[in-house]
């Protein structure tokens, strides 16, 4: 049977985070630890990030113990393996910011369709008074049509009503454009999110 050392050490070891100054758990969800096994066959966990862990392997579990991210040994004198240590560090500090937002991808697809509906709703507010605007447009050009087949000059009101009324037509039809934008804007912004939320809840299932 493998033998569990707790260890509750509160210093980071790894270099980089050593210069942060931060504890580690203000950097991940309340509870989580990590978790490798040594060669010998004995499992650690630690609240922080050991450099063993980092050569051999280890999982970020949070307090119920599923798994957050697992991420592979990699040797440190290694350049390359060092790169790839740090994106792994910088994936991991980006999921447990993702995961203090959203719950799961549900949430996430729930935030994502909150907005987007609040813009649609902004775009059907904006085509009613477009097409109010659109009404009294031609309502003053009419008046200004019956004018000029009467042989009298057109009032200057009704000049500077179609006036106004067009520049109002053409600022609610960049309205439209910009809401259409930021729907666009939305759905790119939250597919990463979601995508990734996915597979994080998809490792979490797998390990159990």
């Amino acid at each position: 049977m493998k033998i569990v050392v707790l260890l509750m050490a509160l210093i980071l070891t790894s270099s980089v985070w050593a210069r942060s100054g931060q504890r580690a758990n203000e950097r991940m969800p309340d509870g989580a630890y990590f978790r490798h096994e040594t060669s010998d066959g004995v499992v650690h966990l630690n609240r922080t990030l050991t450099m063993d862990a980092i050569r051999s392997g280890y999982q970020l579990l949070d307090q119920y113990g599923r798994v957050l991210e697992d991420v592979e040994g990699v040797q440190l004198n290694d350049a390359e393996a060092k790169a790839q240590r740090m994106q792994q560090a910088r994936q991991a500090r980006e999921d447990r910011d993702m995961l203090r937002l959203y719950a799961g991808p549900e949430d996430a697809v729930r935030a994502r369709d909150r907005k987007v509906e609040a813009l649609e709703l902004s775009i059907s507010y904006e085509e009613n008074n477009l097409a109010q605007l659109q009404m009294k447009l031609d309502d003053e050009i009419a008046t200004a049509a019956r004018n000029e087949r009467a042989g009298r000059d057109v009032p200057e009101v009704v000049k500077e009503a179609i006036d106004r009324l067009q520049r109002q037509i053409q600022t609610a039809e960049q309205k439209l454009l910009e809401f259409d934008r930021e729907i666009e804007q939305a759905n790119q912004q939250y597919a990463p999110i979601i995508e990734r939320l996915e597979a994080i809840e998809q490792q979490q299932n797998e390990g159990g």
